[in-house]
């Protein structure tokens, strides 16, 4: 049977790892988050703000909330319990998925002109 205490573990874990994917992400790949084509400010003087890093950790929990939120309803609508470590798993292939493709993104961004 599902119960709230699932869904709030399941909040608070999520929440956590996709603000803990955009940290790791700003540090690991410095200047990515500045590129043209991944700049979430509207102002390009903001993109260091922590007011952008965390609207991008919203965008990533809503993401990872569609997928989290079928299983949910999938389970109510079949009947049959969700196993505790599904939406996890979900989440954290979601969140590896994100970083990996972070990743290659700013392998193959041009090498700075000195």
């Amino acid at each position: 049977m599902l119960t709230r205490y699932a869904i709030l573990k399941d909040l608070g874990i999520s929440s956590a790892l996709c603000l803990a994917e955009r940290v790791a992400e700003r540090l690991l790949f410095p200047g990515l988050h500045r590129t043209a084509g991944r700049i979430a400010a509207a102002d390009p003087a903001r993109a260091d703000d922590v007011a952008t890093l965390i609207s991008e950790a919203i965008a990533l929990f809503a993401l990872v909330w569609l997928f989290i939120a079928s299983l949910y309803a999938i389970s109510r609508l079949t009947r049959r319990p969700l196993q505790p470590y599904a939406t996890t798993l979900v989440m954290g292939a979601i969140l590896a998925i994100t970083f990996v493709g972070s990743l290659a993104q700013w392998a193959t961004l041009p090498a700075p002109t000195p």
